[in-house]
Parts: structure tokens; C-alpha cells; sequence
């Protein structure tokens, strides 16, 4: 059933992509602005994944990866205390094992500042085009720029954030405001008095995600692409250095250029991509509950429980946590309920909704803090981009610009470096 959907009239241009996230979504929208004639293919929902729950942060300032020095000890000690921020599920699997080995090598501040540079290039570029894209496109998503605020619990937290800021703004000339005392709690009359104090980045956003996937989508049928939900890709066929079509359930579907943006499902396709995918599912949670009377009007990041909660036009979403355990999708209560009790420490009011709507999904986690994006050697004409880590949303009007340009062989807006597929 080679070619069941019928993609295009012009067959230089036709143009796959495997999964409906806002990568996938991302370089959807800057090929049809190229002129190409795309087609979506996703296993579930348009944009149900991983993209539909997360906080919706835009967040130029978190270019540090996981992985810094001292992320090993903190991890471990976390998990020994029974912590829930950080959570791995005990057992044997080569490729997690592989995958830790891997992250506690780049815990070192050289690999580190080589993931932040390379981070800080794709964040910033994103966070221009999306003033851009919300604009020009009419893009409904409840875009606020009024940025990011992380606050601290603990001296010892703080402190070490301080010293983290320092080096930042050195090397990357990150811009922040210190909070103490009645600062911090003049500056967001939603957080508790006592804390240690915290960090204002201006230069952050946010935005509903559900509803920027749901206005893209629209703006995307406008154009003309075409999305098919509900059909799996199960394989990728080529002749000879060329790929011909993906396999699903339901047919074979050609194209001339194919792009995986299948997040943490990713490394299924490694086989068939040639190339490795060292990308691990960091489940994440949130919940998300009617506003509060007493808001933050602003994101606002509690750092020492790794908890986040982004207030929305209706809604208050907290989110977060990092459970490694493999390719399960079932929700722990346990994380949903560490979510609330982290929040709990921080904000003045936050009361049980019986409406909230909880949700968990897998993160696209990768050793060494960093996405990958460009071809792969399987082919000339296939392409990922995955492994976005925490940073997806952050990270797609600029991922998508760039698979675009390669695409369409122009110059690269970005160093494609450090972002490469190896075989």
C-alpha cells in the first residue's frame, strides 16, 4: 500500500514527519513556510504527549544541563533519602546503566559549559522566534513575557545558585535579579515568608502548551499540511542511501524527506536510523488545578524540590519530578502527591482542587544535556531531532528553523555541531 495517503502533487517536495509534538510541530511549520508539502504522522493524539502537560516555560535562562559537577552526589543522596525529586527504578537494564555511566562522565564544568553554549544558541534563538510565530501567525496561547523567578528554600541552595549565576553571566552574559527577605516577598506576594530568597530572570516566558499545539495545528491545516493521528510508524524503508517510505499499521507512506520527532521513543528507531540515540524517558508529572485566589503572577521554580508552577489565564499547573523507570506510563500518586506537598512549602495558599487534572509523560532525556538534531547515516534524506530533554518547549522554533534549512540546503542559522548524530 505504498503511498496510501496521498501527499503531494509535487514529488521533490513531499516531506514526512513522525510525531506530533511541538518539535514535530516546529519543523512542520518552517518547512511550510519553505514551500514543502508536510505531512504528520503521529500514534496518538496531535500533540497529546509530552508537549500537552508540561509547564510551559520559556526559559532562556535554563541552559545548564543535568548533568554539573556534583549532579551524581545529589542524585544519589536524593534517592537514598527518599526523596521524589529524582527517582530511578531499580533495575537491570543495559541501556540505562549505559546512559548513567554516560551522564556522570559529562559531570564535569568543561562539559558543562560545552552543553550550556550549545543550549544558550538554541534557547535564545527560540525564545526570538516565538515573539515572531505568536505574532505573525495569530498563535492563541496565553503568551506572557513577564519571566521566571527561582526561589530557595535553603542558604546552601541558594548559595550555590548564586555561584552558578556568577559563571553564567561571565560566560554568557545571563541577566538575573538577587531577591532577599521582604524583596522576595514584595516582588510575588504568593510565596511564604522565610525562604531564603531568590533569582527574577526577565528575559523568560510562558505559555499554556495545550493551547499553543491546538493554534498551531490550525495554523498548520491552513497551510495546507496534512496530520494523521492514530497510525504507528513501525519502520523506515530505504534503497540505497535513500529512504523511500515509513511503515505503519495501515500502509506504507512515501515521501522525499523524513524527520523523526518522536521525543523518547526515539532510540526504537535506532536500528532502522542507524545511528545511536542515547535518549532515556524521564517520566515527569503535573497537575493541573482551578487558579487560585492568591496566583503567582509568574512562573516560579522551587528549586530545592525541583517543583515548578506556572500560573495560566484559569489555572495554577505544578510540575516536575525526574523518574527513570523505563517505558511505563503509569502515574505514581506518590509523585503527584510530592508535587502538591513541595508546593505547599513555598506558596502561602494552595488548596485541594477536586478538579485537578493530573498527568505524567516521558521526557527525552540524553547524557549530556543536549539535543540531537540533524541527519542520520542511515540516509540522505532522514532526519531527528529529539532529545530535548526538559527544554522541548523551550527549544522548537529553533529546532524546527534548523531541520528546515538543512533541509532545503540553506545557509544554517545555528552551528550544527554539537547537536550531531553520531552512527
Amino acid at each position: 500500500m505504498q503511498g496510501w495517503y496521498p501527499l503531494t502533487s509535487n514529488p521533490s517536495r513531499r516531506v514526512v514527519v513522525v510525531g506530533s509534538g511541538v518539535i514535530g510541530t516546529a519543523c512542520s511549520h518552517f518547512l511550510t513556510e519553505l514551500g514543502y508539502e508536510v505531512t504528520i504522522l503521529d500514534r496518538a493524539d496531535f500533540g497529546s504527549q509530552c508537549s500537552s502537560g508540561n509547564c510551559g516555560n520559556i526559559c532562556p535562562s535554563h541552559m545548564a544541563p543535568l548533568a554539573e559537577p556534583g549532579a551524581v552526589r545529589h542524585v544519589v543522596l536524593s534517592w537514598l533519602q527518599g526523596e521524589t525529586a529524582v527517582f530511578i527504578k531499580p533495575r537491570l537494564d543495559l541501556s540505562l546503566l549505559t546512559w548513567l555511566y554516560q551522564f556522570a562522565r559529562h559531570c564535569t564544568k568543561r562539559s558543562m559549559l560545552d552543553a550550556c553554549r550549545a543550549n544558550h544558541a538554541l534557547l535564545n534563538q527560540s525564545r526570538h522566534l516565538y515573539e515572531e510565530l505568536i505574532t505573525r501567525f495569530d498563535l492563541a496561547c496565553e503568551w506572557h513575557t513577564g519571566g521566571n523567578l527561582q526561589v530557595f528554600l535553603k542558604q546552601k541552595t541558594l548559595a550555590a545558585h548564586d555561584r552558578k549565576h556568577a559563571l553564567m553571566a561571565k560566560e554568557f552574559s545571563l541577566s538575573g535579579q538577587r531577591l532577599e527577605g521582604d524583596e522576595l516577598t514584595d516582588f510575588e506576594p504568593a510565596l511564604r515568608s522565610g525562604l531564603a530568597g531568590g533569582w527574577y530572570y526577565p528575559s523568560d516566558a510562558h505559555l499554556r502548551p495545550d493551547r499553543l499545539l491546538q493554534s498551531w495545528r490550525d495554523s498548520l491545516n491552513e497551510r495546507g499540511a496534512t496530520i494523521v493521528e492514530h497510525l504507528e510508524v513501525t519502520g523506515l524503508a530505504t534503497s540505497g542511501s535513500t529512504a523511500t517510505h515509513v511503515i505503519t499499521r495501515s500502509g506504507d507512506v512515501a515521501a522525499d524527506h523524513f524527520v523523526f520527532t518522536t521525543g523518547a521513543l526515539t532510540p526504537k528507531f535506532s536500528s532502522q536510523l542507524g545511528c545511536r540515540l542515547p535518549i532515556q524517558p524521564g517520566k515527569g508529572y503535573s497537575l493541573t488545578m482551578r487558579r487560585p485566589e492568591l496566583c503567582p503572577a509568574l512562573p516560579v521554580h522551587f528549586v530545592d524540590h525541583n517543583v515548578v508552577a506556572t500560573p495560566m489565564d484559569t489555572a495554577l499547573r505544578i510540575g516536575s519530578i525526574m523518574e527513570f523507570a523505563g517505558y511505563d506510563d503509569r502515574p505514581n500518586p506518590d509523585r503527584l502527591q510530592a508535587l502538591k506537598s513541595g508546593a505547599r512549602q513555598y506558596l502561602q495558599k494552595l488548596e485541594e482542587d477536586p478538579t485537578e487534572a493530573p498527568w505524567c509523560g516521558w521526557r527525552p532525556m540524553t547524557p549530556n544535556g543536549l539535543p540531537r538534531i540533524g541527519p542520520c547515516p542511515i540516509a540522505n534524506n532522514v532526519y531527528v531531532a529529539a532529545g530535548h530533554n526538559m527544554l522541548g518547549m523551550s527549544m522548537a522554533p529553533a529546532t524546527g528553523q534548523l531541520i528546515a534549512q538543512m533541509i532545503d540546503r540553506r545557509p544554517l542559522t545555528l552551528d550544527p555541531r554539537p547537536y550531531a548524530i553520531n552512527g
